[in-house]
């Protein structure tokens, strides 16, 4: 989704703002701004043909909900008192988020360290035991109401499609328990969060939906775990951060039968993450590196029976 310059003007105009103060943060479809100013916001704009304004006010209500206990998250500011959603276009709206304090925790960093891990457990725990109470009066989308679901797959290799496939067979068999399958935030990586002080700020719920909570675990792992290019440098780190992060979970929220499936999904993230790209990124504006990442991922997916070499669980 490309954002015109017009499109910016007008949030500026709407919010009062000159040209100066604004700039791009990115998104994965470059419509996170910053306005810089004495009290600092995020605008998020969304398109309707994308992102429904009920499905929008579904997350909102989600992330109030957490906030109201306890979870340190981002929440929306209401525009001149009236409405969290500002309308800019027929199809084009916008969202104002407070900006949180903090910066993106670097893993290269002392503070990339078990205590984080531990931390980062504890706030999804905390939030998937809070989903099993959520009565919100705007419901979050099952998982299977992900565009993913409804693209073409005739694109991809046959055996990336064969692995697709089976993967979505064991999904659909699994149970939805309360104690296994509620709300998830769905994309609860590194650069989902900030840290200020010791503290973690959790950010960017658009992806939350009903879906297991052994998933929501296997992302945090998988894209952690990513960041190491060497294999058994990676599996070891998998072990070291999965037994700091499920210790810090379990504070939080019943483990039980949760555990059991993320070696699972861990492997289906894997697959999940290159169709993702596959299908909505825009090949032709790829670079070199961009374009060798993919090419990674889809030898060891066609290679591979699984993404890490041993079992977490």
């Amino acid at each position: 989704m490309r954002i015109e310059k017009s499109v910016v003007n007008q949030i500026l105009d709407f919010l009062n703002y000159h040209e100066t103060d604004i700039h791009l943060l990115g998104g994965y479809f470059d419509n996170v701004y910053e306005i810089s100013s004495e009290v600092p916001m995020i605008i998020k704009i969304f398109n309707k043909m994308f992102d429904s304004e009920e499905e929008i006010l579904s997350e909102i209500e989600w992330t109030q909900y957490l906030k109201a206990n306890g979870v340190s998250v981002t929440i929306p500011k209401l525009i001149n008192g009236e409405s969290y959603v500002n309308n800019l276009t027929d199809n084009l709206f916008f969202v104002a988020y407070e900006k949180a304090k903090g910066v993106h925790i670097d893993p290269c960093g002392e503070d990339w360290n078990d205590k984080l891990f531990r931390q980062w457990g504890m706030g999804m725990g905390r939030m998937h035991f809070l989903s099993k109470m959520y009565k919100g009066k705007y419901k979050r989308p099952e998982w299977n109401e992900h565009k993913i679901y409804q693209v073409n797959m005739n694109s991809l290799d046959s055996k990336i499609e064969e692995k697709w496939e089976k993967y979505l067979q064991a999904i659909k068999s699994m149970s939805c328990s309360k104690e296994l399958y509620e709300i998830i935030h769905g994309d609860l990586h590194h650069h989902n969060f900030l840290y200020n002080n010791n503290e973690i700020t959790y950010i960017d719920f658009g992806d939350s939906e009903f879906n297991w909570f052994a998933y929501d675990i296997a992302i945090a792992i998988y894209h952690a775990s990513q960041i190491i290019k060497d294999k058994s440098e990676r599996d070891k780190f998998a072990s070291q951060f999965f037994e700091s992060f499920i210790e810090g979970y379990s504070k939080e929220n019943s483990v039980g039968e949760i555990v059991k499936h993320v070696d699972f999904f861990i492997n289906f993230r894997h697959v999940y993450s290159f169709v993702y790209h596959h299908h909505f990124l825009q090949i032709d504006q790829l670079n070199r590196q961009q374009m060798k990442y993919l090419e990674e991922m889809k030898q060891t997916i066609v290679n591979q029976d699984t993404y890490l070499g041993k079992s977490l669980v």
